[in-house]
């Protein structure tokens, strides 16, 4: 955890960022962006987004809002423990990690990198199912949480 604040901090703070939630609510944990970015809510100083399960119609999005960073968070399956949050590197993901949006998403950050100069990251949340369900589980919504909170310090 103390790693992925210190690099995340590293990464976005005194940085005009933007955070793009991905997944699908009805699908379990597979809505952990989506509720990320509900966590921020209207308080967040930052520009944020629910892109649901279309992050490639979001590419615009960034590049209207003059971001020098964009954060991209998703439930990926990384092998790493129920809940735990990684910053998934983008050739790593298409390698190793799985991301039920990861094509789209894959495409969608390297025309950003082609296309605009700023920093485009993805932080993985691991799911525990991506089932159809309620909610995600207590070991994602604790991931949830955490992500939110490291985010919100980065933005002060």
């Amino acid at each position: 955890m103390k790693g992925l604040e210190e690099e995340l901090i590293k990464r976005l703070a005194g940085k005009r960022f933007g955070v793009v939630g991905i997944g699908n609510v009805i699908r379990g944990d597979d809505g952990a962006g989506c509720v990320v970015v509900e966590k921020l809510g209207g308080d967040f100083p930052m520009p944020i987004v629910d892109c649901a399960e279309v992050p490639e119609n979001y590419g615009g999005w960034v590049e209207r809002r003059d971001l020098e960073a964009v954060v991209y968070v998703d439930a990926v399956d990384f092998g790493g423990a129920p809940g735990e949050v990684r910053i998934v590197e983008l050739e790593k993901m298409m390698e190793s990690a799985t991301s039920t949006h990861h094509l789209s998403l894959h495409y969608m950050i390297r025309f950003l990198k082609e296309e605009w100069d700023g920093d485009a990251l993805l932080v993985g949340i691991q799911p525990v199912s991506i089932e159809v369900g309620e909610g995600v589980c207590d070991e994602v919504a604790a991931g949830v949480e955490m992500l939110a909170g490291i985010l919100a310090k980065a933005a002060e």
